[in-house]
């Protein structure tokens, strides 16, 4: 049996139920309204499987993960797609997903971490419940990212992953402005405010969307930019449709807006980078024209900001007037000196240095122990970790585990960049995703060097979906032949239903 190709709208629509009924599932309302909630949100995710649109399943569970609904105890709404997903196949078998569109090294890492995970928690002197429950969730994971491997994902998904993931950004865009320039206090969860007790620092407001993080809004702005730049200045989207080719122009005019609410030096630093990789990855298919037209838009855009100020760029000047520029160097940023990281960073290497690096004190989604197992204890700043990726995995997993977790995404990227490399003469929209998202990751894992995105496990489980989605690209075009349901995509209505590759 063949499974529902859902529209747009109609996985659009779920998703908004999801976000509205999603708020009552915290502890604050009473315990039958968050049981009925929690069975609403189950019902939907299991509706969605039985009518085996399992796109619409992923993208239900990328999207609510862009909310922090139960961030201490692994996600909520990761917990209730597992208890949906496990009753679909304890009732209607394994039959309909495809196979996993991943390479068994990655599994075999992925097992590995897990395993490293478990005996880092069993070493340690925490409750055992706890130590039960972390387990669970890390479990969770997996089991999560496995099943959305198994997701066939065809040329038309992936144009609708754009409309859906850009629809969303929208969204969160809107809410971001609101959380800026504070026009007015949301009585809901699903559009939420920054919080009454927010210290800015310089007194800056920042925004950070439904994310809950300015950081992971700023990175999150940049890796949208990163998947749509490649078709737009190769004009490989324009061949999908002229509406497509418009709404992935204004998804990258939005995320630089975006980064510009988040007051995220560091995206804005690898903007530039990205838009000169883009240009260098795609060379010949570089189209002039477009790059001409982008060039002068932005040109014209900031003259008239500088007569008018209809984007405050200001926030940047005020934040980097602490670094002195003239003292700068590849030793003051490793230490953290010049990234407001150099205190922080000291007590990780410290701590570092103190253990034998075998094990470590294992993943915690609890905030309490995840900030005690890098400090030692609860810090009174509230900061919870080294905003390290690198340096937090060892002391969390290990040097082994730490490289585990690394190496499933460097293997991915190398993956990638290699069928890119392969492919990059042709002027295919999806070849321009595959490079979309291999600067996608490749930017993320620079960026990981300020901040860590297993902090949350909201945060922590949509970046795993990224992953999935990425490596199934790359099975995708992998293949022989790519098959264009021809149907949807009416530049290829005259040409043969299959791409030869």
């Amino acid at each position: 049996m063949e499974t529902k190709n859902s529209s747009v709208s109609s996985i659009l629509l779920k998703i908004v139920a999801l976000a509205v009924i999603g708020q009552f599932t915290y502890s604050k309302f009473p315990i039958p309204v968050v049981l009925l909630a929690l069975s609403l949100i189950t019902l939907i995710f299991f509706i969605t499987l039985y009518k085996k649109d399992f796109f619409g399943f992923l993208m239900q569970l990328f999207i609510c993960n862009h909310y922090t609904y139960g961030y201490e105890i692994g996600g909520t709404f990761n917990f209730v797609a597992s208890i949906a997903l496990v009753g679909y196949l304890l009732r209607y078998g394994n039959e309909f997903f495809t196979g996993v569109m991943l390479k068994k090294s990655t599994i075999f890492l992925f097992i590995a971490l897990v395993i490293i995970q478990v005996l880092s928690l069993i070493s340690g002197s925490i409750p055992t419940g706890l130590k039960i429950f972390s387990t669970i969730c890390f479990l969770n994971f997996f089991f999560l990212f496995y099943y959305c491997s198994k997701v066939n994902l065809d040329a038309q998904k992936y144009i609708q992953f754009i409309y859906i993931t850009g629809i969303f950004f929208l969204y969160m865009f809107v809410n971001a402005i609101n959380q800026r320039y504070d026009y007015f206090v949301s009585p809901v969860d699903f559009f939420p405010n920054v919080g009454p007790n927010a210290e800015w620092e310089l007194g800056i407001p920042r925004a950070a969307g439904t994310l809950g993080n300015f950081e992971y809004y700023a990175e999150y702005s940049i890796s949208i930019i990163a998947i749509c730049l490649p078709g737009v200045m190769s004009g490989s989207f324009r061949a999908v449709s002229k509406r497509f080719f418009l709404f992935s122009i204004g998804l990258c005019g939005l995320g630089a807006l975006a980064i510009v609410l988040s007051g995220t030096r560091s995206s804005m630093l690898l903007l530039p980078f990205l838009v000169l990789l883009t240009m260098l990855f795609l060379y010949r298919r570089l189209s002039i024209k477009i790059v001409l037209i982008g060039a002068s838009v932005a040109a014209l855009f900031f003259v008239i900001n500088s007569v008018h100020t209809i984007v405050d760029f200001s926030i940047f000047t005020k934040r980097s007037e602490e670094v002195d520029m003239k003292h700068v160097s590849l030793k003051s940023i490793m230490s953290g000196k010049d990234m407001n990281r150099g205190e922080i960073f000291e007590y990780g290497f410290k701590k570092i240095e103190k253990t034998s690096g075998l094990l470590g004190s294992g993943y915690f989604t609890n905030r309490r122990m995840y900030t005690i197992s890098h400090f030692d204890k609860i810090r009174p700043d509230e900061i919870p970790d080294y905003h390290n990726l690198y340096m937090s995995a060892i002391v969390l997993w290990g040097y082994l585990g730490a490289l585990m977790l690394l190496l499933l995404f460097f293997f991915s990227m190398y993956r990638g960049f290699k069928l890119y490399f392969k492919l990059k003469k042709h002027q295919f929209f999806l070849i321009d995703f595959l490079l979309g998202f291999n600067l996608l990751f490749m930017f993320f894992m620079i960026n990981q060097f300020k901040i860590q995105f297993i902090r949350d496990a909201n945060y922590f489980m949509l970046i795993l979906i990224l992953l999935s989605i990425y490596n199934s690209l790359i099975y995708l075009l992998s293949q022989k032949i790519v098959v264009i349901p021809t149907e949807n995509l009416k530049a290829y209505e005259n040409s043969s239903i299959t791409r030869h590759i």
